[in-house]
């Protein structure tokens, strides 16, 4: 109980320091009124993950996963960006915990499939971005990248969940999108909150 709260905590704070980093690019700007509610969404979801995990060297990387990514899909959903200063902030944190966390367990195999998995998932949606440019943006590919590390740490089912999470979550929000007319069939979907809650839940779930 004391290392979920911990955790959610953690997420929250880093959620909120986040926060300035997207209005820093005017394309990018979110209503100030989010700053607290994601805050809180994040230490939730963190705390939540962490209690359900129940994995004390995981928790870390539940709080980095939920806070970075409350935050990133608040911003997609906003502006159908993913700003690099968000996403190269989140690999160079999630490298480090993963290290830790390894270091826990001493399964040095995880640091192997993390970078196997952010390869192979960069790869395809690198492709799919060169083979339909209008449906993924570059940020989906760089987030795929930092998603597979964690994916990949966590293990062949985590990864797995991760990629077809993400593009079942994207799918639903591109047909929402389009039900709710606010898109054509040549729009950009906001492919990142799918992305991200896939993994979210992949690493709580099947980790």
């Amino acid at each position: 109980m004391l290392l979920s709260l911990t955790v959610g905590v953690l997420a929250a704070a880093l959620a909120h320091a986040l926060f300035s980093l997207a209005q820093k690019d005017p394309r990018t700007v979110l209503p100030s009124s989010w700053r607290v509610p994601l805050a809180v969404l994040a230490g939730l979801l963190a705390g939540a993950g962490s209690a359900v995990a129940d994995a004390p060297w995981t928790s870390p990387l539940v709080a980095v996963l939920a806070a970075f990514g409350v935050v990133l899909g608040a911003v997609d959903l906003q502006s159908k960006l993913l700003p690099n200063a968000l996403l190269l902030r989140f690999a160079a944190l999630t490298v480090p915990v993963l290290v830790v966390a390894t270091l826990g367990t001493g399964d040095w195999s995880g640091l192997l499939g993390a970078a196997a998995g952010s390869a192979t998932l960069f790869t395809v949606y690198f492709v799919l971005a060169l083979i339909s440019p209008a449906g993924m943006g570059m940020g989906d590919v760089k987030l795929a990248a930092v998603l597979g590390l964690i994916g990949g740490w966590a293990g062949a089912a985590a990864w797995l969940g991760t990629l077809l999470g993400g593009f079942l979550l994207g799918g639903v929000a591109g047909v929402a999108v389009l039900l709710l007319r606010r898109g054509s069939r040549g729009s950009t979907f906001p492919f990142g909150p799918g992305m991200v809650l896939a993994a979210f839940a992949s690493l709580v779930l099947l980790g």
